[in-house]
């Protein structure tokens, strides 16, 4: 019932902004995926420190469009600007009450296991496992409050896209560490409007 209603709201999110495009003139924008993306109430979780990359770096789903892969661990990648990017965009509402909800897909960001080093997975939104508390800029799973949600060490990796492609397209591993001053670079998280 949650999914279906998460659904029904997103499509109507959607008429409606595609008809407000079309009567301020907006048609050639208006079955853009750039366009659906700001027509929610949805914003980018993005590390504040941009580590090895200038771009920033965002939470993101492993894949692209038809390949994006919710049964694998989340990982950071560079923040997507002017290409579809639903696999990196939170509901702002579900976020203010405690769950990183990725709207596109009705899931939320759950440890996999409350363990230091343990990564942090999509799935159900219904539960005290998918509650997080967002504290200082640090993101903490609430059933383990030591524990912050942390960038991995060492530089970001080029992904199979960003071999190919021009605009190198880089990622690194996302997973729980303890709570640390000395980690705030890659422990400290800001919510962005823009890409």
């Amino acid at each position: 019932m949650v999914r279906s209603l998460v659904d029904v709201c997103w499509v109507m999110q959607m008429i409606v902004a595609r008809f407000l495009m079309a009567c301020v003139g907006g048609a050639a924008f208006l079955f853009s995926p750039i366009a659906a993306t700001h027509a929610a109430d949805t914003k980018f979780i993005r590390l504040i420190a941009p580590l090895d990359e200038p771009r920033g770096l965002c939470l993101d789903i492993p894949g692209h469009r038809a390949r994006v892969d919710v049964k694998r661990p989340l990982v950071l990648y560079r923040c997507k600007r002017g290409i579809w990017n639903l696999d990196e965009r939170f509901d702002y509402a579900a976020f203010r009450a405690g769950r990183l909800l990725i709207p596109e897909y009705g899931l939320c960001v759950r440890p996999a296991q409350g363990v230091d080093g343990g990564k942090v997975m999509l799935g159900a939104c219904d539960d005290a496992a998918a509650s997080w508390r967002f504290e200082d800029s640090r993101l903490q799973p609430a059933a383990h409050p030591r524990l912050c949600l942390s960038a991995g060490p060492g530089p970001s990796e080029l992904t199979p896209g960003g071999r190919r492609l021009p605009s190198r397209h880089v990622a690194r591993g996302l997973f729980l560490a303890p709570c640390e001053k000395g980690l705030d670079e890659r422990q400290k998280w800001r919510l962005s409007d823009s890409e």
